[in-house]
Formats: C-alpha cells, structure tokens, sequence
C-alpha cells in the first residue's frame, strides 16, 4: 500500500523556490495539483467547455511560465513523453490543450476525502468513543473551489507575467480592475490572434480597456500617414489630433465621430473650417 503525505498547492507559488526551475517529477505533480477536482467548465475563447475530473485547460506558454522552462520545445516533449507512458492524455482546442490525467482517482482518492466525514461520524456512533474531526474538516474544507480573481480570470487568456502587467496598468490608471471588468477584458483579448500581444498594446497606448478594432484603426491610421497620397486627411482628422493633444479627447483611435466635430446641416455633413490651433488655443484662456 502507498504511504501518503499532504502538500499543499500553493507550494508551486512559493516565494522561496521561485527562481528555480521545476523537475520533470514536479511539473508531472504541477499538472496533478491544477487538474480540475471536480467536474467544472472552462471558457476557451468564446464557448464553454466541459471540464471532467482530473483534466484541466492550459496554454504551452502558461506551462512554461509555471514550470519556468526555458522553451516551448520542452514543454510539448514532456506532453509527449507522459502520453507514451499513457500518464496524460491531451488534445488542442482553439489555442488551448486539453490535459486530462489518466487514473486520477488513483493519486487524489477524491472519494476518500469526501466520504471521510461520514465514515468518522457512523464509527464514532458505533463505538461511542469521541473521535476528533477536525483534521477532517480542515481537509474538506481546504478542497472547497478557490474564489474567482481578477488574476485567475485574466489568466484564462494571458499568461502570468502580463496578467500581471494589466493589473498593474489599471493600478497606475488608478482604475483597479473588478472580478466583472477582467471577465469581460478577457473576453476582448480572446477574440485576438495573440491576446498576450494584444495586452502589450493596451499598455503600450495607455488605454484603459481594449477593443480589437482600436488595434485596426491604429494600422489604418499609420499606413496612411505612412502614404498620404492614398488618402488626405480631413479637417475632422486634423481637428480630433490636436484635441487629443490637448487631453480634451481620449488618446483612442475611434474617440471622435463627424457628429461631434463636424458641422453639418440636416442629414448632410460639412467638414468644418474651425482651425484646431484656434481650440487649443482657447482652451488655455
């Protein structure tokens, strides 16, 4: 019979043993550690799947993070090697692998833990001899689901150094993110082919959320600028420039519309002839 003993998971976290990079045996017990406990879903882009115990839904890039390994290389050829020793099975789903860990039960003993309570209770009737539940309790307890965080929601989609970096920047933004506003900020990062890049770019323009389409203004924006004989730029484009400058406009690609800035009559719209310098201008005085 195997002899057993208590880790907990938050070891992997340790600030003791961050700088080191985790063994083969330790990312093999990394993968059992993480694997689902009980039946949940996941979201993998925009669909929700299915999560049976003892499986679980990661990137190759947020395994090389955990397990801070060098490559990607390394990572696919330990999959590989737990697959043909039948220790994991897994398959790729939109940018994610589906890891599930063959004969679960065998190294959690889920049933035993949920049944412990029980078992203590019926002998304790039987023998009529007090028995301490405590550790039991504490047992039960410490496999209750962890509370949805603004990291793990982001982590869904980035991997751990720029979910760091995004809670960071709303910090500095002094706009801290909630629960809901980092379910729906990953939701706009996943509909990116690299939501990790796509996060770069949020920080990298100062912006407070995200909308892959303010990525596509942007790119319009400097080839034309790159090819101004393609397109002159209107009063309006020159107009919004010089009241982002200003700071009256968000620094958005979309952030100003002809409604706002030009001058129209009816359904007709006119650009208007106002100079920008005369608004920023008058924004001083």
């Amino acid at each position: 019979m195997s002899r057993w003993i208590r880790v907990q998971t938050a070891i992997f976290d340790h600030e003791l043993f961050q700088a080191e990079p985790l063994t083969e045996r330790e990312a093999w017990l990394w993968l059992i550690a993480h694997a689902a406990w009980k039946e949940t879903r996941h979201r993998v882009g925009m669909d929700m799947h299915d999560v049976q115990t003892g499986s679980l839904f990661v990137t190759l890039r947020q395994l090389q993070n955990a397990w801070r390994w060098k490559s990607d290389y390394r990572v696919r050829s330990f999959l590989k090697v737990l697959e043909k020793h039948e220790m994991i099975a897994s398959k790729s789903n939109a940018g994610k692998t589906h890891v599930t860990i063959c004969n679960y039960a065998h190294y959690q003993e889920v049933e035993r833990i949920d049944h412990a309570e029980k078992t203590q209770e019926k002998r304790t009737k039987d023998t009529n001899i007090p028995i301490n539940t405590s550790s039991l309790r504490s047992e039960v307890k410490a496999r209750a689901p962890e509370k949805t965080s603004v990291q793990s929601e982001l982590m869904k989609v980035l991997d751990q150094d720029h979910t760091a970096a995004v809670i960071d920047h709303r910090k500095a933004l002094k706009k801290p993110l909630t629960v809901r506003a980092a379910q729906l900020l990953a939701g706009q990062f996943s509909k990116c082919p690299d939501p990790n890049a796509a996060a770069d770019a949020m920080i990298a323009h100062g912006w407070q959320g995200f909308d892959p389409q303010w990525l596509q203004n942007r790119q319009q924006v400097a080839q034309q600028r790159a090819n101004p004989a393609s397109r002159k730029l209107t009063h309006t484009d020159i107009w919004a420039d010089a009241l982002r400058e200003e700071g009256i406009l968000p620094n958005e690609p979309d952030s100003h519309s002809t409604d706002l800035l030009d001058a129209g009559y009816r359904n007709r719209h006119q650009e208007s002839n106002v100079h920008p310098l005369r608004i920023a201008g008058a924004r001083r005085y």
